[in-house]
């Protein structure tokens, strides 16, 4: 049976965290459409910001009650992709407003521009809240089953291993020089930023094993993370659970292709993203019995 098709168990009413989230939320989206509504009816500064602190104060109340009486709603919102992509709607339409005066007769005033983008940004910024606070909402609500195996996580592979800043550093250090030779002095910035990411990513370390040591302190370009800073996998009856930092995420069984232990990492293949997990993360003894333990809950899942 499909994850999307199975109940939760038991959905309790939702937190006070979650509706306070969901009560702001729609505020700024009432307080979005106000604005726009005032903007082209031109309406004056100084009413629309009169207005606007009202509306969303008013909203938030409803969306509050809302929220409390609607039980499982931030499960049902981080079940699927879709409803959680939906959050960003309304931030969508925002930017298509503060865009449309380029398509359209409206005038182009710097007004419209500030309100219309300001009004994108905060519910833009919000919904990712949302959509984040759903999804470990719903990742807590599959998982209450005792874990079958659980190891710590290190992601393997240059990009998991934040290799991507270091791209992206490069990019913009680029950026910086070629504006330079240009002539534009603002390039300055973009070589001034990149050399402090580069900084900070060469930072001390206190693990003697890395880097080299200059003045008494070392140093090192070593991206992967410290054991600290390590995530969980839990395997469950449902799907593979992560728990990274504050993120939660979670991993049906149907959407596991494969399981492979190779000699640098444990791999859960998936369709579009496979799950890579640096195998000096998990003690060696303990590696074959998690593969093992992982086979054998994928195999009880799909005789379900």
């Amino acid at each position: 049976m499909s994850l999307h098709r199975r109940a939760i168990v038991d959905a309790e009413p939702p937190d006070i965290g979650f509706q306070a989230a969901f009560g702001f939320y729609l505020g700024l989206i009432a307080a979005g459409l106000v604005a726009v509504v005032g903007l082209l009816a031109d309406v004056t500064t100084a009413s629309l910001l009169a207005t606007l602190p009202t509306t969303v104060t008013g909203v938030m109340i409803v969306g509050h009650v809302l929220a409390k009486r609607f039980h499982g709603l931030p499960e049902l919102i981080g079940r699927r992709l879709r409803w959680r992509l939906a959050c960003y709607l309304p931030a969508v339409g925002l930017v298509a407003v503060a865009l449309a005066p380029g398509a359209t007769p409206l005038a182009y005033t710097a007004r419209y521009l500030a309100i219309t983008v300001a009004m994108a940004l905060l519910v833009g910024v919000t919904a990712f809240g949302l959509e984040r606070l759903c999804r470990a909402r719903f990742v807590e609500a599959i998982t209450t089953d005792e874990p079958v195996v659980t190891w710590s996580y290190r992601p393997a592979g240059l990009l998991s291993r934040n290799g991507l800043w270091m791209v992206l550093t490069v990019f913009v250090v680029m950026a910086g020089v070629m504006s330079v030779v240009g002539g534009t002095l603002f390039g300055l910035l973009w070589l001034a930023y990149g050399v402090i990411v580069v900084a900070w990513t060469w930072s001390g370390t206190d693990d003697d094993s890395r880097g080299k040591s200059y003045y008494g302190k070392r140093y090192s370009l070593e991206m992967a993370p410290e054991p600290d800073e390590w995530g969980e996998l839990r395997a469950h009856e449902y799907g593979v659970r992560l728990d990274l930092g504050r993120s939660r995420r979670f991993v049906p069984w149907e959407r596991i292709e494969g399981i492979e232990l190779t000699d640098d990492e444990l791999v859960l293949k998936r369709r579009f993203r496979n799950l890579r997990c640096d195998r000096d993360a998990i003690d060696d003894p303990e590696a074959e019995a998690v593969l093992e333990a992982l086979e054998t809950a994928r195999d009880a899942a799909s005789r379900r």
